[in-house]
């Protein structure tokens, strides 16, 4: 819980398979779900009392889609090709290339899942980083142009 309580700086609660979990929060919550399930017999009231317990933390507009998924989204809208290149067990991570360019790197010694979960957010944030700055110069040579 301890390691988990130091990641969570580093990525928000919806971290999207960033962070490893502690297996005794899961146990928690999913042991929480069913007492009160038990107690009422109605998953209305669960979702109810779930929201209310959730919705300062995480609600619909902060959810955030999984960062692999949204890579391969923005990557294949402009026709470019992934891919993940695996170090796991040279050095518990992954490197990403999109159209053979270095982009993104993660780590996790603990699950490899999440290390390449991290990879992809690293790349993500970079891509749209260097789009960003394509469609900024792009503008500015419009710009000089008119």
């Amino acid at each position: 819980i301890r390691q988990f309580s130091e990641e969570i700086q580093r990525y928000p609660l919806h971290s999207n398979g960033l962070v490893d979990v502690p297996k005794a929060l899961a146990d928690l919550v999913e042991s929480t779900i069913g007492a009160v399930f038990i107690d009422t017999n109605s998953l209305d009231v669960v979702w109810k009392v779930f929201k209310d317990l959730l919705e300062p933390i995480i609600r619909r507009e902060t959810l955030k889609i999984h960062p692999v998924t949204q890579l391969y989204e923005v990557c294949q809208k402009r026709n470019l090709k992934v891919k993940f290149v695996d170090l796991w067990k040279e050095s518990t991570g992954f490197d990403v290339f999109v159209d053979d360019q270095l982009v993104g790197r993660g780590k996790c010694s603990l699950k490899k899942e999440i290390a390449h979960n991290r990879a992809a957010k690293d790349a993500l944030d970079n891509i749209l980083r260097i789009l960003d700055e394509k469609d900024t110069n792009i503008n500015i040579v419009e710009e000089r142009n008119v």
